[in-house]
């Protein structure tokens, strides 16, 4: 196996345990259904957070022989990137569900700050990596992925800050369309 495999192979591994976790965090709520006081709303960003672990695995798996990996430096970037992701996946969705039951919309509006915050430092990583990735591997920089981290970024900020969930309801549903544009429009 070559370095890049290697790598590729232990990024492949660390995305099945986030999806591992993310899934037997939905199979907890499944589960334990009659004690929780259900919202679509963190249902739906699982759903999101889904679709990003699964696109960046797809990126991988696309751009792994291309030369864009540029030797070590992007296994020190992606073993940040996978960190943040998978606090991410952890965070989306409650750990636990208590005797007394749970109520979705209050976990989602308590872990709101912890989730967005989480995703907001996800995009810094992205765009010091679209900053970065010139200089190592000698491709040109690409405005339109540090202007879209940059944005993306503001947006998680502003639902960490933000208490509404009709803010939340309607910006998650916009992220959703503009996910599922990227995706049929790319795979």
């Amino acid at each position: 196996m070559t370095n890049i495999s290697n790598i590729s192979t232990l990024i492949t591994i660390l995305f099945g345990l986030m999806l591992t976790d993310l899934y037997a965090s939905v199979h907890r709520l499944i589960r334990h259904r009659k004690r929780i006081s259900w919202h679509w709303l963190p249902l739906l960003v699982s759903w999101y957070v889904l679709t990003m672990i699964l696109k960046n695995w797809w990126s991988l798996v696309l751009h792994e022989g291309d030369g864009s990996w540029g030797g070590g430096w992007i296994f020190f970037y992606y073993g940040h990137l996978l960190l943040l992701l998978y606090l991410l996946v952890a965070a989306v969705l409650p750990d636990e569900i208590p005797i007394e039951g749970l109520d979705l919309r209050k976990f989602y509006l308590d872990n709101r700050r912890h989730f967005w915050g989480l995703l907001a430092v996800v995009h810094l990583t992205l765009v010091i990596f679209a900053v970065l990735q010139p200089v190592f591997t000698e491709s040109p920089l690409n405005w339109l992925a540090v202007l879209a981290n940059i944005v993306m970024g503001a947006i998680a900020l502003s639902l960490a800050w933000s208490r509404s969930i009709r803010y939340h309801a309607v910006v998650v549903i916009i992220l959703v369309v503009f996910t599922l544009i990227e995706i049929i429009e790319k795979f």
